[in-house]
């Protein structure tokens, strides 16, 4: 998945400097198709984004145990607290 334009929030900056992660690390795994704990749904809502050209979701977990959500379509990519 090319990332395009990057924007992340700033809560979701937060949580990860808290957590002792760098943002790198989960722009890395969505670049590569890691899409994280993502269940049968969210992979299906996933391939039929890719198909259609629109937002791709990668679900991840922190250390500290907060979610984050990072959602691209190739064009830029957020990086947010759900």
């Amino acid at each position: 998945m090319t990332l395009g334009e990057v924007i992340v929030h700033g809560e979701a900056e937060l949580a990860i400097q808290q957590a002792g992660q760098t943002i790198q690390e989960f722009l890395d795994r969505f670049e590569a198709d890691d899409l994280g704990d993502i269940d049968a749904e969210t992979r299906q809502f996933n391939q039929d984004s890719r198909r259609d050209g629109e937002d791709v979701l990668g679900c991840y977990e922190l250390c500290s145990g907060l979610p984050l959500w990072i959602i691209g379509d190739g064009e830029s990519t957020e990086v947010i607290l759900p």
